[in-house]
């Protein structure tokens, strides 16, 4: 990150207030980030007027990881100044805070307003171009999981109405089936029924033959009977 150390050499400080200063610069150059900030934090309580400490405890804490925290101090810094160089370097630094987030769209407008005090700043311009390039392809990769994502739900949605339709055509043909169940008993049972009252005709039709053969047969008998007797009388 550029222009965090721009101010440690111009410190005019008393007190405790330089000692703790110089033991975060130390702590900060030896990768302390940590540490770095909690003495910032004591040099600045010690003298809360000198902005030079501000901006150097919101590097420390970009540093540390801490990045809402450091923009939060960068803003209080500018606050704190009037001078334009001050003011680009902060939002020189915020944008970069943000680019390392991975937060193009507001990296953009810092590095424009860093541009805006200094717009011969090389770096600035670079990192200006950078972060607009990230944001179209950011906003392009999100349009495309957008689509993505509608294909799916589109995909999903036809799915579901395929099931919801074949469980609709299942529980019909259920139905179907459990009203066609008692028709084909009662098809079976008049089946049967007709079955047995053809067999007890059948027996009947047979018994009514067999009793007109039996009176055919005594009818015969009788006849014969009768002619017999006729043939034996004396003629008078």
């Amino acid at each position: 990150m550029r222009y965090v150390w721009a101010f440690l050499l111009c410190f005019l400080l008393i007190g405790a207030s330089i000692e703790d200063a110089r033991k975060a610069n130390d702590a900060y150059d030896n990768g302390n980030y940590e540490e770095a900030v909690s003495l910032y934090k004591k040099a600045i309580d010690a003298n809360p007027e000198n902005t030079k400490l501000y901006f150097n405890l919101a590097s420390a804490l970009a540093q540390s990881g801490q990045s809402e925290a450091a923009i939060r101090t960068f803003e209080q810094y500018k606050s704190m100044t009037d001078n334009a160089e001050d003011k680009a370097k902060a939002n020189y630094n915020i944008g970069k805070v943000l680019s390392d987030n991975e937060q193009w769209d507001k990296a953009v407008d810092y590095f424009k307003k860093s541009l805006r005090y200094t717009a011969n700043d090389a770096d600035a311009k670079h990192n200006y171009e950078l972060a607009k390039k990230k944001k179209q392809e950011q906003q392009e990769q999100q349009n495309q999981n957008q689509q993505q994502n509608k294909q799916q739900d589109k995909n999903k949605q036809n799915q579901d109405q395929q099931q919801n339709k074949q469980q609709q055509q299942d529980q019909q043909n259920q139905q179907n089936q459990q009203q066609n169940q008692p028709n084909q008993q009662n098809q079976q049972k008049q089946q049967q029924q007709s079955q047995k009252m053809s067999k007890a005709e059948a027996q009947k039709i047979l018994k009514a033959l067999e009793q007109k053969e039996k009176e055919l047969l005594k009818q015969f008998k009788k006849q014969k009977t009768e002619s017999s007797s006729s043939s034996n009388e004396k003629d008078w």
